[in-house]
């Protein structure tokens, strides 16, 4: 007799950006302040506008090996940012017919229900442990063909035709997914996507920690894959990266209360975001003690200052 029960993944999310230094007191704050004359804040017209100042000295960016410094009043006009999603799968969900890879990558689909411009999506081709996934933003869509803006992922290995079997794509924009009612000997797997877009020159670094293991309320913990594959028929709960940015891509490993890097870039990510899917896998035995297992998943974003 099958063994059945339910188990919950929870994907929060948790950002850390950069701090910035201002004058402020109970009641105001100046974001940024200086001693000059002339030059009004902001000019505009039907369809330009401009920050300008007059007599501004010394104005601009001073680097060495470890420090960087913004000097002068405009500036902090032009600082560094830093902008991140991170999405897991949704119930919207569809068929397609034909893939192609890489920038102004397009997608056949079945149906375009519930997708729209803007719209983080995955393609994923034969579902399982070994499944292969590209992801992106959809930058148009004409009748059943979808043009995303880049993909990214295992896309140059999927096959132009669905071909696995159980090849779908994927609306990514919840912040929380599940497992479901799992079975001994079966895979079981879900996929996050993340973007970042970015113009600190030196890169950013993201990182995963759980609040504690994938387990129960009385502490009965789901054991982490520690040999680098979640296996079928063996108690194992991990998740693999794909993509350019991906750190450590094509290994499984454990979501552990321990912080560990899953992208990193040592560069601007550029107009395009980078992006990088995440595919959290797991597998039960026989002997897995049935129950409800929950974690958070705290995703960090950082520049590499």
């Amino acid at each position: 007799m099958k063994k059945f029960w339910s188990l919950t993944s929870v994907l929060s999310l948790f950002l850390i950006g950069s701090n910035v230094f201002a004058m402020s007191s109970t009641n105001y704050w100046i974001s940024w302040d200086t001693v000059n004359s002339g030059g009004d804040d902001v000019g505009t017209s039907t369809n330009f506008s401009i920050y300008d100042s007059i007599g501004g000295n010394v104005v601009g960016t001073g680097t060495s090996a470890n420090y960087t410094l913004s000097q002068g009043y405009r500036v902090p006009e032009e600082a560094n940012t830093l902008s991140y999603i991170v999405k897991a799968n949704s119930s919207v969900t569809t068929t397609y017919s034909a893939f192609t890879n890489g920038v102004g990558g397009t997608i056949s689909v079945g149906s375009t229900n519930g997708f729209a411009a803007g719209n983080l999506i995955a393609v994923v081709e034969n579902r399982g442990f070994g499944q292969l996934v590209a992801v992106g933003f959809i930058s148009a869509i004409s009748g059943t063909t979808i043009t995303i803006d880049r993909f990214e992922g295992d896309g140059a290995s999927m096959s132009a035709l669905p071909t696995g079997g159980n090849d779908f794509v994927s609306l990514l924009n919840v912040n929380s997914f599940d497992f479901g009612s799992v079975y001994a000997g079966t895979e079981y797997t879900s996929t996050v996507g993340t973007s970042i877009l970015t113009n600190v020159s030196t890169g950013y670094s993201v990182y995963i920690q759980g609040n504690q293991y994938l387990q129960k309320t009385n502490l009965q913990v789901m054991a982490p894959v520690t040999d680098g594959t979640v296996s079928v028929g063996f108690e194992e709960y991990g998740a693999e990266v794909t993509g350019t940015t991906a750190f450590g891509a094509g290994t499984d490993r454990g979501v552990t209360t321990t912080q560990r890097v899953i992208q990193t870039s040592a560069s601007a990510s550029g107009t395009v975001s980078d992006k990088v899917a995440m595919i959290f896998k797991l597998s039960i035995a026989a002997s897995t003690v049935p129950g409800t297992y929950t974690q958070t998943v705290y995703y960090t974003l950082t520049a590499n200052y």
